[in-house]
C-alpha cells in the first residue's frame, strides 16, 4: 500500500472511532437519570415571579415504561395537585404529589414516542401560598 492510501485508511479509522465514542457517550448521558423503575429529576427555583426554574436533566430521557419522579431542590416550595402537567398521551399521575409536597410522580407508559414532549412545572411558594409562574421543559421517550 502506498503512503497516501495508508494515510487515508488511518484517517478513516480515526473518524470511525471518534464517531463510535461520541455515540457511546451520548447514549450513556441520555440514560443516566433512570434506574430501578424510576427516572429522577430535580427542580430548582431561581425566581418565583418570573417562573425562572431549571429541571435537571432537561430533557428527561426515558428509555422504556417507567415512573418519572421530580423533587424540588429549593427549600420553601412545594407542588400543587397539578404540579406536573404533560402535553402527551400515556402519562398518569401515580401517585402525583407526595413527599410532603416536595415530590411529584408520573407513570410514563412509553406509548408517546415524540422526541420533544412538552410538560409544565408548577410550584407554590410555601411562605405566602403564591403560585409561581410556570416553567415548560421536555421529556424524550426513546
Amino acid at each position: 500500500m502506498n503512503p497516501t492510501a495508508r494515510r487515508k485508511v488511518f484517517r478513516s479509522g480515526w473518524i470511525l472511532a471518534a464517531t463510535w465514542c461520541g455515540l457511546l457517550i451520548s447514549t450513556q448521558a441520555d440514560a443516566a437519570p433512570c434506574n430501578a423503575g424510576v427516572c429522577k429529576a430535580d427542580v430548582t427555583v431561581q425566581s418565583c415571579e418570573s417562573g425562572t426554574m431549571s429541571v435537571d436533566p432537561e430533557p428527561i430521557t426515558v428509555p422504556a415504561p417507567n415512573n418519572i419522579e421530580w423533587t424540588i431542590a429549593t427549600p420553601g416550595y412545594s407542588f400543587p395537585q397539578d404540579g406536573i402537567v404533560i402535553n402527551g398521551s400515556g402519562f398518569a399521575p401515580r401517585p402525583g404529589v407526595n413527599g410532603n409536597g416536595r415530590k411529584f410522580t408520573v407513570h410514563d407508559d412509553h406509548t408517546d414516542k415524540r422526541p420533544d414532549i412538552k410538560y409544565t412545572v408548577r410550584v407554590v411558594r410555601d411562605a405566602d401560598g403564591v403560585t409561581c409562574a410556570p416553567y415548560d421543559p421536555r421529556i424524550r421517550n426513546l
